[in-house]
């Protein structure tokens, strides 16, 4: 066993002692529901010991500190990190450009022509849309539908449609 597998059991052990202790006292004050739930919580840090998971969780603490050590002072974290910040700050760009003109032009370029002509990206048969958008023709835009007007009520005391629905049951029973 290493010195720092040492240390880990070391903690542990302290850990569970000092939930026992509180345990111990809760139960001395009569309050024996709380000294249960004191041993259920000191024995946690000796199941992690004995299950390995608390060495489990210093190795991946070691790892992460070697890793912002890595980070802060190495030239090839500090180019990596460019280079992920160049790529985002792509597809991003490329989001706004394709939200400005709509999607139009990565929809004619996007899976219908990827997979050929005669199916869909989904392997369903083209359809009438399909097949204007693989030809480069613009295709149709859906039309909106209009909003929807609130209907009126008879008595409306003017609370807003929040209140309405609440109004009428209230109507209803006669309150």
């Amino acid at each position: 066993m290493s010195d720092a597998g040492i240390v880990t059991g070391a903690v542990c052990a302290a850990l569970t002692g000092l939930g026992l202790v509180l345990a111990v006292r809760s139960a001395q004050a009569g309050s024996y529901l709380r000294a249960t739930r004191w041993v259920g919580i000191a024995l946690i840090p000796a199941g992690l010991y004995l299950t390995g998971l608390a060495t489990l969780a210093r190795r991946v603490g070691d790892a992460a500190a070697d890793w912002a050590t890595d980070l802060v002072f190495g030239i090839r974290a500090w180019a990596g990190v460019a280079v992920l910040a160049f790529a985002v700050t792509l597809l991003l760009l490329v989001r706004a450009i394709g939200s400005r003109r709509g999607g139009a032009e990565e929809e004619a370029s996007g899976p219908a022509s990827l997979t050929g002509a005669g199916t869909t990206a989904r392997g369903l048969p083209p359809t009438a849309g399909s097949a204007a958008r693989t030809a480069g023709q613009p295709q149709a835009q859906p039309k909106a539908k209009p909003a929807k007007q609130p209907r009126s009520r008879r008595g409306d005391s003017g609370l807003g449609d929040e209140f309405a629905d609440i109004e009428e049951i209230l109507r209803r029973r006669g309150i």
